[in-house]
């Protein structure tokens, strides 16, 4: 009997011990989100989905890391990115569900392996308004010249 009470008293410190360290490392705010990234193919006209569990690094806001991670491009092979390698993003913010995005001037030059100016702008509008629904309207200027 004593034996059981052993491993009863055993499985309940282990237990115990496990939930203690899921609080420890559990800090409400920079546990990472489900985003969902939507990529052309290359030679077809198949967009090709990826999924990816992105934290928010402190001092940004969830948007910004967003757009920073999109502009990346994709993780799969034979896939586009939407714009040339090297665009980044000058500044990105939300007021009054308008999303406001500078992407740089590299946005515009069209590369062979990356998505023409029009698709990679169609795809970048697409995947905000997927990930971030209470964004109404997407205010985006390349270079510092509004896109129209």
């Amino acid at each position: 009997m004593t034996l059981m009470k052993s491993k009863i008293r055993l499985f309940l410190i282990i237990a115990a011990v496990a939930l203690a360290i899921s609080f420890i490392f559990y800090i409400p705010g920079t546990s990472a989100k489900r985003r969902i990234f939507t990529f052309p193919e290359i030679g077809t006209e198949k967009t090709v989905v990826e999924v990816r569990y992105l934290r928010t690094p402190e001092g940004m806001d969830e948007v910004t890391a967003f757009v920073n991670e999109l502009l990346l491009g994709p993780q799969t092979s034979r896939v586009r990115p939407l714009f040339t390698r090297g665009t980044n993003c000058s500044f990105c913010f939300v007021r009054d569900k308008t999303l406001y995005v500078d992407l740089s001037a590299n946005a515009l030059l069209e590369a062979s392996d990356s998505a023409s100016i029009l698709e990679g702008i169609r795809y970048f509008k697409q995947n905000i308004k997927k990930n971030f629904p209470s964004v109404r309207e997407i205010q985006l200027y390349i270079g510092g010249r509004p896109v129209e």
